[in-house]
């Protein structure tokens, strides 16, 4: 009976610590969709109020929808080929890849991410926060939400005006390049502007219209993220099952960022391969794949570090201020043992807590400085390298082919 009792008082002092933390802490509801038109259309709403989160697959396909179907549409229209290379159209529509992979996967992964990014950072927080891993007292949580609200509508309305500007600017550009009668390419013929072509430059606006948004957007997060580290407490678990402190959760969303940026990786990889093998070489191109090469390989630790860098900050100074207490308590016991080696009543208890204090130490020592564990990096540098794989193996498997057939 008393070992029943003693169970029970130490359930409700537990259940009493839980209440408290609930009580001093509140969940960080904020969100970062105000004045967003994307977050806008994609959301489900009930007298005003969002009855369910965005559905990423039915962004994915709306994205399809209203790029690579009007084109296809179009293509049907065309008075050229679509898949026989003649000596006056070097890239008929159905063999550009790189099209294709663009407005069927690289634009719609775009779409769905952007879209449920407000969702996925509140399942995050959410989480970390219920774990007792993250602790946002009542008085900071509402003033990060009053301030970041207000910062995310501004965000949200510049990266809308820049994206507009970038989508036209970069339709233009396509528009310049691929119309001259030399160019060889479907979107035109004789220097005239097809109805495909049209369509062409308006799914290239749509697309290059929504990565301003999607980036700064992210970089608003990454910021955020930051600011919540800064003013509230991160209480690290050392055998978490997610072997990330409990902070697994918080891993993922650099992950979501490096998905989009290997998708687009892989278009540029595409774009380099139909170029040189249909239309040969061309100034205006090699510059765009040697800039957008570049700026992949400077980019990608970026992207997925950037939402991580605050917890990773936060994670280490708790580990550094828990080790100083450790040491600062363990150099107090060692002083008290010295008063005592001289008499020799050094007990047994006093060299359990010695070994208390050294377990301790160790426990502190083990625990993480990142956010993530072992599998959430290899996802990264798995969708990291393969655009790099395919930029170095194309060009040495076009020599092994080339090789093999002479």
């Amino acid at each position: 009976m008393n070992g029943q009792s003693g169970a029970a008082t130490k359930l409700e002092q537990v259940n009493c610590g839980a209440q408290a933390i609930q009580t001093a802490t509140l969940p960080l509801k904020l969100d970062t969709t105000v004045a967003s038109i994307p977050h806008r259309l994609a959301r489900y709403y009930s007298h005003g109020e969002v009855r369910r989160p965005p559905s990423g697959a039915k962004a994915y396909t709306a994205a399809m929808a209203i790029t690579y179907l009007p084109i296809l549409i179009a293509a049907l229209f065309s008075p050229l080929p679509l898949a026989t290379r003649t000596p006056t159209m070097h890239l008929p529509f159905l063999l550009d890849w790189n099209i294709a992979f663009m407005f069927l996967v690289s634009f719609p992964t775009l779409v769905a991410l952007t879209v449920t990014d407000q969702h996925m950072l509140a399942m995050a927080l959410r989480q970390v926060q219920m774990d007792g891993i993250l602790l946002v007292p009542t008085d900071v949580a509402d003033s990060l939400v009053a301030v970041w609200s207000k910062k995310f509508r501004s965000v949200n309305i510049f990266a809308q005006v820049v994206g507009l500007v970038a989508g036209i600017t970069v339709a233009t550009v396509n528009y310049i390049v691929y119309t001259p009668p030399r160019a060889q390419f479907w979107i035109a013929s004789e220097g005239r502007l097809l109805p495909i072509g049209m369509a062409l430059l308006w799914s290239i606006f749509c697309c290059y219209t929504f990565v301003p948004i999607y980036v700064f957007r992210s970089l608003a997060i990454s910021f955020f993220l930051k600011d919540v580290v800064r003013t509230s407490q991160l209480h690290l678990l050392p055998f978490h099952p997610d072997r990330s402190g409990g902070l697994r959760p918080v891993g993922r969303l650099g992950v979501r960022n490096q998905y989009v940026l290997s998708v687009f990786g892989i278009n540029v990889v595409l774009l380099a391969i139909v170029s040189i093998h249909f239309l040969g070489p061309s100034y205006w191109l090699d510059g765009i794949i040697a800039a957008a090469g570049a700026a992949y390989l400077i980019l990608g630790p970026f992207v997925f570090l950037g939402p991580l860098l605050p917890f990773r900050s936060g994670m280490l100074r708790t580990k550094t201020d828990l080790m100083s207490q450790v040491a600062q308590r363990l150099r107090l016991e060692l002083d008290r043992l010295r008063d005592k080696l001289s008499s020799g009543s050094i007990s047994k208890d006093d060299e359990e807590s010695i070994d208390r204090l050294r377990k301790l130490g160790a426990l502190i020592d083990e625990l993480p400085v990142w956010p993530f564990d072992a599998g959430t990096l290899r996802k990264f540098l798995t969708a990291y390298v393969i655009p790099l794989l395919g930029t170095i193996g194309y060009p040495i498997l076009k020599a092994a082919i080339t090789t093999l057939t002479k």
